[in-house]
């Protein structure tokens, strides 16, 4: 068990990638605290995950999963999170910033009001959630935080306006928590995903044009899932990665790489380089 008495908080955990982070975590032995803005949906993957079978190892007396509803926009709402989840489990060893939303448009039509609420989520949750559950962190002399950023943090795409900004600046602000909290054994590393089959994408996966081309770009042949984000986000926050800090980590299937290979005219280049 990678997480044994482990307690984690993983933002917008009802769904998609939150969620697969919440239900794998719990089946490797973390307390988990699963929140968002859904409330039925966040109590009934709670209920599914206290009523399904615990491993022998653990105290089987013991409730390892709640649910606190909470906009991590909104400072009250992350301060709340946290004191719930202390009055829970009495410490917090694990932060997963994965809530985020986006609102595709071409950058000259966006709204101010677009822009604002993307930067909200997106930005200042990720601030608000680290610096408030990073300071109990620093107390306890250690922790591990994973932030969910995006492949839109490595390259700009159509109707990416205020998506790919934001998690361009998710990846800056985890490189300045890992390399200030370092000295207090605080980690913290982000995940750029690639191209995941998620509620929040499966109307594009409707076309199956649109998801063969896809395919046809990644070299693993495959489109993502959310298990394959969260089995990168365990690792980040297991002590199998102890030493790793201030990192991101593409789980895109060689997705942007590839993209450099199909240039055309590369293969023709014989010139020998010095």
């Amino acid at each position: 068990m990678r997480l044994s008495d482990k307690v984690a908080i993983i933002t917008g955990s009802t769904r998609g990638i939150g969620e697969a982070c919440a239900r794998l975590f719990y089946r490797e032995g973390a307390k988990v605290v699963v929140t968002g803005r859904d409330e039925p949906k966040g109590l009934s993957l709670v209920e599914e995950l206290l009523s399904a079978t615990a491993p022998k190892e653990l105290d089987q007396t013991d409730n390892r999963c709640t649910f606190v509803k909470a906009d991590v926009s909104l400072k009250g709402d992350v301060l709340r999170l946290r004191d719930r989840t202390l009055e829970a489990f009495g410490r917090i060893d694990i932060l997963v910033n994965n809530a985020g939303i986006n609102v595709p448009s071409p950058l000259q039509d966006l709204s101010e009001e677009a822009w604002s609420r993307v930067m909200d989520v997106n930005v200042k949750g990720v601030f608000f959630c680290s610096l408030i559950i990073g300071r109990q962190m620093i107390g306890q002399k250690s922790g591990a935080i994973v932030n969910i950023a995006s492949m839109a943090a490595h390259y700009a795409f159509p109707y990416g306006a205020a998506y790919g900004p934001a998690k361009s600046a998710v990846i800056m602000l985890t490189k300045q928590c890992a390399m200030e909290w370092a000295k207090y054994n605080v980690r913290a590393n982000s995940i750029s995903p690639g191209l995941i089959r998620t509620p929040m994408t499966e109307n594009i996966y409707q076309d199956e044009g649109v998801t063969r081309e896809r395919i046809g770009l990644i070299p693993l042949g495959r489109i993502g899932t959310p298990e394959d984000v969260a089995l990168a986000a365990l690792f980040l926050c297991s002590n199998d990665s102890s030493f790793i800090t201030g990192q991101d980590i593409l789980v895109d299937g060689g997705l942007l790489d590839n993209v450099f290979q199909r240039i055309p005219g590369r293969a023709k280049i014989k010139e020998k380089i010095t």
